[in-house]
């Protein structure tokens, strides 16, 4: 059975536009301040998720080329959200200050969920659910979650960047 749009969105769509609405409401100079020296600023929490969905993507790719047919339990993800556990970024998805502005970071996520959207349009539902690879945190999850993880990493940020502001302000 073949995936409908809005069978597999996951509700990432709605994540993302929640994500839009925040950043459409800042100035360059909140998104570029850090309430600390060793803290993330938005501009970094963006490029954190942008950076995330590549990575994201990359391995799924890499999974659906050469991946064995597997399965993995089912992880609570929705769980990604609840900020008192913390859990250190991995070096390759931390912000290097790549990005210049808010529209370049918005962009740069676009672009990524279009490779998301592409990389899993018209596949077979059994493909993305038999196939897997592990999380930090969550060990192995098939691809199905990856894409449901997406999600509610960004609602984890989207936290992070309200409590920035707050701070900043």
């Amino acid at each position: 059975m073949l995936w409908r749009k809005d069978e597999i969105m996951y509700g990432i769509d709605e994540k993302r536009k929640e994500i839009i609405e925040f950043t459409e409401k800042l100035s360059e100079e909140e998104a570029h301040q850090k309430p600390a020296e060793e803290k993330w600023s938005i501009l970094e929490i963006l490029e954190h998720l942008y950076l995330m969905e590549e990575m994201v993507v990359y391995r799924m790719k890499q999974s659906l080329k050469q991946g064995d047919l597997q399965q993995a339990t089912e992880k609570p993800v929705h769980k990604t959200v609840d900020r008192t556990r913390k859990v250190e970024a991995p070096e390759s998805v931390q912000p290097k200050g790549e990005f210049e502005s808010l529209e370049e970071a918005m962009d740069r996520l676009e672009k990524t969920r279009e490779a998301t959207m592409f990389l899993i349009h018209n596949k077979d539902k059994e493909v993305l659910q038999n196939r897997i690879y592990p999380h930090p945190s969550f060990g192995d999850m098939n691809l199905e979650q990856w894409v449901e993880f997406i999600g509610w990493h960004e609602l984890r940020h989207l936290e992070q960047m309200k409590e920035v502001k707050q701070k900043i302000s």
